[in-house]
């Protein structure tokens, strides 16, 4: 949590930098709030202190820092948006979309650790604090980077569409798609209770 913390607090720095047109400060400090988002699940797990608030908490900060990079970009970088229209339109199309499925549905803003989310948030942490460090933007990296986003931001709306409940540690689509062919298999394999009562009664 007092990473996740220091995460938080590190935005508004950024946005000094971002008014004072330092763009590859803001880089350098993306990078380092990486290095926190990383370390603040790694320690979590290893000391036993995850928690539900703590889980809230960290994707409240990423829900502040994203689409503060976006402005950041636009700000810095606007060639990528005018270079890549349809695709930007159609990325932050399906995160907000899937942001705003969650707040509806379970009453908060769903950030799903699943493994595209992993994959998208990495190439994302490299892709926009180059772009703002070297003042250009490599495009084979620009198409990585926003072909994971739209699967995870997919994958995350279509979880939460058929899902009861709130669980943000479900993996991936065809994990919980598995799980639940699996659950319904053993059921079927399961003795009937009915049977074994009439075999002990033979008996």
């Amino acid at each position: 949590n007092q990473l996740t913390f220091a995460r938080l607090v590190l935005i508004p720095v950024l946005w000094i930098f971002a008014y004072l047109k330092l763009p590859a400060y803001i880089g350098i400090g993306m990078l380092i709030s990486a290095a926190t988002d990383v370390l603040d699940g790694y320690f979590a797990r290893r000391l036993n202190q995850t928690s539900e608030f703590g889980g809230r908490f960290d994707a409240l900060a990423d829900n502040i820092q994203f689409p503060s990079a976006l402005i950041w970009l636009w700000i810095f970088q606007p060639a990528i948006y005018l270079d890549n229209a349809l695709i930007c339109i159609l990325s932050i199309t399906l995160y907000f979309s899937s942001l705003l499925l969650g707040a509806i549905k379970f009453k908060q803003f769903a950030n799903l650790h699943l493994y595209s989310t992993k994959a998208a948030a990495l190439t994302m942490y490299l892709f926009i604090p180059l772009a703002l460090i070297m003042g250009d933007y490599s495009q084979p990296l620009f198409y990585v980077a926003t072909t994971l986003f739209i699967i995870s931001s997919i994958e995350s709306f279509l979880l939460q569409l058929i899902s009861s409940e709130f669980n943000d540690h479900m993996g991936s689509l065809l994990l919980v798609l598995y799980r639940r062919n699996m659950s319904g298999s053993q059921k079927d394999n399961l003795p009937n209770p009915i049977a074994l009562n009439k075999t002990h009664s033979e008996d």
